[in-house]
């Protein structure tokens, strides 16, 4: 084993591919995929990593466990926030578990996982197994290659581009979540969200199912839409993947992408694009849903409840037409 360590620097060799694992509870985090079989950390204000971390240098392995705040030995270790710079061989496995920091990882090829409370992540140029779980926090991923998402989050948006999604497993709630690439593999390719809105824009052929209590699906790009309240379905070309979509009160939109380059990325490598969304369906207040929603997202009742009381919302309204105001049409519909 080779180790050296300096006050504000740690280098280990843990061999292309690795095992890195980070536990930070604030500050920042920039991950630089580079090659070799060495990590590099460093505190980029020149803090003592030490005063800061519990270090754990092994064969193929790092680890790095923060003490800020945290009392260790019967002493309570304060200090300032970290910021750390990290150079990771492209291929290592990494684990970051992070509360109030910033993570920004750039060109990791490697198993990826991520969970973090109360922080944004940033994800560029990366491939390979992605998982995330994240709190309160915007999460932006730009995949390149082939790449396997799982994603899970609670009042935070998401924006996905990948060149090639073999597989895709979102679950939302109170977020919006944007997806552009091409689905292309095994699968499986699901999308669940409680209240979040949906725009998928697929470089490909894809079949769409969606069920939704009062969630609508509208379509930009020319398929073949069919079903009705509360099952519905848009096939664009002749097959394609399929794509479930599962929402209490969340819409769908289908765009068509378009290509950006990448200028971190070598040529000829381009990223669907995601365009600006359409305006959000807005609820009046005399809408007799907001209420049940309302009641959901705060926490007063469950998914089954809300999920019972708008079932009994519907069979009213199809009595009533006048009582629905808010329905909208389904994709539009086209021969092939």
């Amino acid at each position: 084993m080779t180790a050296t360590s300096t006050v504000a620097s740690v280098e280990h060799a843990i061999g292309a591919a690795g095992l890195f694992s980070l536990r930070l509870r604030d500050g920042d985090l920039r991950i630089r995929a580079v090659d070799g079989e060495t990590i590099r950390i460093s505190e980029t204000h020149g803090h003592d990593l030490s005063e800061m971390f519990v270090i754990e240098l092994g064969e193929g392995s790092a680890s790095l466990r923060s003490t800020h705040g945290t009392t260790v030995l019967g002493i309570r270790r304060h200090g300032h926030a970290p910021d750390l710079a990290v150079d990771l061989p492209r291929g290592a496995t990494i684990v970051v578990e992070s509360t109030s920091a910033g993570v920004r990882a750039d060109g990791l090829l490697g198993d990826q996982r991520y969970r973090t409370v109360s922080g944004d992540l940033t994800l560029s140029a990366v491939s390979g197994r992605i998982a995330i779980e994240a709190v309160s926090g915007d999460v932006k991923v730009s995949a390149i290659g082939e790449t396997d998402v799982a994603l899970r989050t609670v009042s935070g948006d998401v924006e996905l581009r990948a060149g090639t999604l073999r597989s895709l497993r979102s679950t939302t709630t109170s977020g919006d979540l944007k997806v552009a690439g091409r689905l292309l593999g095994p699968g499986p390719f699901s999308v669940e969200t409680v209240s979040g809105d949906a725009l998928i824009a697929p470089a490909g052929e894809v079949r769409i199912e969606m069920t939704t209590m009062s969630g609508d699906l509208r379509s930009d790009v020319d398929g073949r839409a069919a079903g009705g309240r509360g099952q519905r379905s848009l096939s664009i070309g002749t097959g394609g993947p399929l794509l479930t979509f599962r929402s209490m009160s969340g819409d769908l939109r289908v765009v068509r992408p378009t290509r950006i380059d990448m200028p971190d990325v070598p040529a000829p490598t381009a990223l669907p694009a995601l365009p600006a969304p359409a305006a959000p369906a807005v609820m009046v207040d005399d809408d007799p849903r907001l209420p049940i929603l309302r009641a959901l997202e705060r926490g007063e009742i469950d998914v089954a409840e809300a999920g019972r009381r708008l079932e009994v919302l519907d069979d009213v309204s199809s009595v009533d037409p006048a009582s629905d105001t808010t329905r909208t049409p389904v994709a539009r519909r086209t021969d092939a």
